[in-house]
């Protein structure tokens, strides 16, 4: 009963490795993000054509044993030499790294692929160092509401997420290169005990990290919210940065693409609850908690990151990028 499933399995890993031999993975997106920011769905819109064999988030922490005694939201120096890492990273981003979850998703039933676009949530702050060992990649950080974010998370408190800041203020290298400033707030939200408060410190934390690391011109930032209101303009944008001259400004993502569910998409999703993705978190969070959450964005430089429609403000980003 279980032969056929498992021919299958060969056959596809079979028809990866082949590609890795052919060397056709030398094109390498790695869209990072905090979990249940989209990353997920925003990868179906830049595989749009299927162009690309898909890996999902290889750098979980706690389902490979490749990366065991690393933790959530792992933080290396740029220089920082760690062998085991590195072996298994460059496996990763030059495609000969196989396994069934990682390759799970619909896309990978193509024969034939012309790069790899690997996606991850637990690698914002590993992204800089990353980049420094394989300069090649091309790095996409998403960025969603970190309320819709934190409630989102709240509703699936079960799948693994940090649920405790001081988790990160925990890794001295990161606390010493980022955290320090930020010391008594952290400890502050982590007494308050509120999910939501502490999902909003984390979403600040490993957004702020890469985004005072990478040269604005050394990574792609891209919004949620953007995509959303303008798929095909925003995924075009993407892939300019991606593939330079070699990318038409123009592209047209169908409709059936966009509207399709992401597969870790639940019954609560507002693509399934026909409610407004970008603003429908302000009915179901407390006014006080909004509050206390904006006070803590504003520790960070992120106050003004949304305005009052819940859309991004670039502006409020490149001042960010630039007191790097």
């Amino acid at each position: 009963m279980f032969i056929k499933p498992k021919l299958k399995s060969l056959a596809r890993t079979a028809v990866l490795k082949a590609n890795y031999a052919f060397n056709n993975y030398s094109e390498v997106i790695w869209l990072i993000g905090d979990g249940r920011s989209g990353t997920t769905w925003i990868s179906s819109l830049i595989n749009h054509d299927k162009r690309y064999r898909e890996m999902f988030e290889p750098f979980h922490p706690e389902l490979l044993n490749q990366l065991d005694g690393f933790v959530p939201h792992q933080y290396f120096r740029q220089h920082e030499s760690h062998d085991r890492l590195t072996a298994f990273a460059t496996d990763i981003f030059n495609g000969k790294f196989t396994n069934a979850r990682v390759d799970a998703g619909i896309s990978n039933r193509s024969f034939l692929y012309q790069g790899l676009l690997v996606k991850d949530i637990f690698a914002n702050c590993l992204s800089y160092w990353a980049a420094s060992q394989f300069p090649t990649i091309k790095p996409v950080l998403l960025i969603r509401n970190p309320f819709s974010v934190a409630l989102s998370k709240y509703k699936k408190k079960h799948w693994f997420w940090v649920t405790e800041p001081l988790e990160l203020l925990a890794q001295p290298a990161l606390k010493e290169d980022f955290l320090l400033p930020f010391e008594d707030v952290i400890k502050s939200v982590s007494r308050e005990n509120n999910y939501i408060l502490k999902q909003v410190l984390i979403w600040s934390i490993i957004n702020y990290v890469p985004l005072r690391q990478f040269a604005p011109d050394s990574i792609h930032v891209c919004f949620y919210e953007n995509i959303y209101t303008q798929p095909s303009q925003e995924i075009a944008k993407l892939l300019q940065f991606v593939r330079g001259n070699r990318q038409s400004s123009l592209i047209d993502i169908s409709k059936e693409v966009v509207e399709f569910p992401s597969r870790v998409a639940g019954p609560q999703s507002n693509l399934l609850s026909g409610t407004s993705p970008i603003s429908s978190w302000q009915n179901e969070i407390d006014p006080q908690v909004i509050d206390r959450g904006l006070e803590i964005l504003c520790n960070f430089g992120f106050e003004s990151l949304y305005d009052e429609l819940s859309m991004p403000n670039l502006k409020a980003l490149t001042k960010i990028h630039d007191s790097a």
